[in-house]
């Protein structure tokens, strides 16, 4: 609920004057009551109340426990945190200089060479950046989008396309069949995609969905580097590279990251659309276009930053008339 001193310049009428409402705007961003919003949306926009819907196979993944699990939640939700209280900008969340790590984490993700004090939790971190660097490859991320014992480039792809890249996919027509990765690894599932792709009802939607899922297919459905399926010795060699929607070619994850942190504003109104989704409980309308614009050139002024993006939306006619 509001507090008392919200509720009072509302009373007044104070909150229609622009400058009383950006001030409040960073008054409850920088509250220690803000993370509550972080934790609510990131759920939202990033999937992770889904965290716990797939449980890894034991005897595969064995350094993964709810431990691992519950730190991987928690890297995301402080990292989204820190974007937005330092005005970070956008394309930070597709790499940045920086995580939010512990010592668990470190030892899962197998970064030996971290400065992480031990017992003292979630530590900021440079990270260089062509590591584990971003949203797009952190644990909780990874996690959601794979079912526990298989990645699918296709599921991935879509989950990063939505909600990251702000691409329009619809689902796919009814008599195309699932395509089921081989768990032995013996056959990989860019092999079976391309056969499925051949399709011309199925090759105009994959052309969108399979870049971003083949990229992260250099991590398994834990989170964790691999360059191969499986565990046999005749396992498949994952391929990483593709070529995204607009013809830019790349050979592995960081590739594909260099290309789209070069589209600021793709990102910011992905990111804007999934804010005002989540701040209106309604998604933006084709009527709702021009508003948006204006909410992207807005952030452009301050360098695309997280922080200016929720300004934007939430002083925007959208917000205040929904």
């Amino acid at each position: 609920m509001p507090d008392a001193e919200l509720r009072q310049l509302a009373d007044a009428g104070k909150l229609r004057d622009p400058k009383t409402l950006h001030t409040q705007i960073d008054r409850l961003l920088d509250h220690p009551r803000a993370q509550r919003f972080v934790a609510s949306f990131t759920d939202q926009w990033l999937n992770l109340k889904e965290i716990d819907f797939t449980a890894p196979d034991v005897k595969l993944y064995r350094t993964f426990d709810t431990v691992v699990q519950d730190s991987m939640v928690a890297e995301t939700r402080a990292f989204v945190s820190e974007l937005i209280l330092g005005n970070r900008p956008v394309t930070q969340l597709i790499s940045s200089d920086f995580g939010m790590i512990n010592e668990r984490l470190a030892r899962f993700y197998g970064m030996k060479d971290l400065p992480i004090k031990a017992g003292a939790g979630l530590q900021r971190v440079s990270l260089p950046a062509d590591s584990r660097s971003g949203l797009v490859t952190q644990g909780a991320v990874l996690k959601v989008s794979a079912n526990g014992t298989t990645t699918s480039p296709v599921v991935r792809g879509v989950w990063v396309g939505e909600r990251i890249l702000g691409l329009e996919i619809p689902p796919p027509p009814a008599n195309v069949p699932a395509i089921e990765p081989d768990i032995r690894g013996a056959v990989s599932i860019r092999d079976q995609l391309d056969k499925h792709r051949n399709s011309e009802s199925c090759a105009a939607c994959h052309v969108k969905i399979d870049p971003a899922g083949f990229a992260l297919e250099s991590f398994d459905p834990v989170g964790l580097w691999r360059q191969k399926y499986g565990t046999a010795k005749n396992a498949a060699a994952v391929d990483p590279s593709g070529i995204t929607p607009e013809g830019d070619p790349f050979k592995n994850i960081n590739g594909w990251k260099a290309i789209y942190l070069k589209k600021p504003e793709q990102l910011t109104e992905a990111f804007a659309r999934h804010f005002l989704t989540y701040a209106t409980g309604a998604e933006p309308r084709f009527s709702d276009r021009q508003a948006i614009d204006e909410m992207v050139a807005t952030a452009a002024k301050d360098h695309y930053g997280m922080r200016s993006i929720l300004h934007a939306v939430l002083t925007s006619d959208i917000f205040q008339s929904k």
